[in-house]
């Protein structure tokens, strides 16, 4: 199914075709002009390509932390994901990810890197299996309603002691530079049917922080969604348009990529106690490039 729409979208190219329909805009060619493709996967396997991803949310921290006895927001890290017709499905369902109840915080998460502590945190391991500086970063997802429930793409330190938490698990605030960028972070609880909000977040930074109303239903159609990022601006695109602009100080080290669905009670709001399930985070496909030094 995917290659037909990337041979049906490359035709509409050659022929010089206006833009596809805004409400579910097709796969862009895999190449990129001007563009260097470091890392993708458009998920055409039956099962998660163990090569690419982690399959758990930030395993690293939440061993170190229960070595400390820091309290842990997710009874499980481990993800619950199906990869089906070329779409993988970040899932979160009554029973899985594993929890007491479906009232309990849950995270479906997979993410390009990790890390293990020593016997202090002076010693450690990072385990990269993708991660860059600068670039253009691009998923094409739908994101699922419900209230309490979050769908998120960012990118992270690669190094465990320059993320936003210590490894004491301190909470890391603007004197501390920026650790993250947050390509989306969208809510389940959308503004209105044919409208959606959706967080544009560069951690710690006094203007690096943006809420756009979109018109559209994320949770309806497909969307691409992108972010640029440069030595001191980044830019965030929907379906090749800008959305936001943000000038101002950017990570100085590369970054890996994490793609999560999140169910908790917080600022996303309450969990639904009547919430039916499964909820899917979709995603066609993750492509990062390089801007190519030719």
């Amino acid at each position: 199914m995917k290659c037909a729409t990337m041979w049906l979208c490359g035709l509409c190219w050659v022929l010089g075709a206006s833009a596809l329909p805004a409400d579910d805009p097709q796969a862009p060619p895999l190449e990129k002009p001007g563009w260097k493709l470091t890392f993708h996967d458009e998920f055409d396997r039956p099962q998660l390509n163990d090569m690419y991803w982690f399959r758990g949310y930030r395993s690293g921290r939440k061993e170190y932390f229960k070595r400390i006895g820091h309290p842990s927001r997710w009874v499980d890290h481990n993800a619950h994901v199906v990869i089906e017709d070329g779409i993988l499905k970040l899932r979160i369902d009554e029973k899985l990810p594993f929890r007491p109840d479906k009232s309990t915080p849950c995270v479906s998460c997979i993410q390009t890197s990790d890390h293990r502590f020593g016997a202090t945190t002076a010693e450690y391991q990072i385990l990269d299996k993708f991660a860059q500086k600068y670039g253009w970063f691009e998923i094409r997802a739908k994101c699922p309603r419900g209230e309490g429930i979050m769908s998120a793409f960012w990118l992270h330190q690669h190094d465990p002691t320059k993320q936003e938490y210590t490894p004491e698990g301190q909470r890391k605030g603007l004197s501390d530079g920026v650790v993250e960028i947050d390509i989306i972070e969208l809510q389940g609880r959308l503004i209105s049917d044919e409208a959606s909000s959706v967080d544009l977040n560069v951690h710690f930074t006094k203007e690096g922080h943006a809420r756009p109303k979109l018109p559209i239903d994320a949770s309806k159609d497909f969307h691409v969604w992108a972010m640029e990022w440069q030595e001191g601006q980044i830019d965030w695109y929907l379906d090749g348009e800008v959305i936001n602009t943000y000038k101002g100080p950017t990570p100085q080290e590369k970054m890996f990529v994490l793609m999560a669905l999140f169910q908790y009670s917080g600022w996303i709001g309450q969990i639904d106690p009547n919430m039916v399930y499964p909820k899917d985070f979709e995603i066609d496909y993750l492509r990062v490039y390089g801007r190519d030094a030719k």
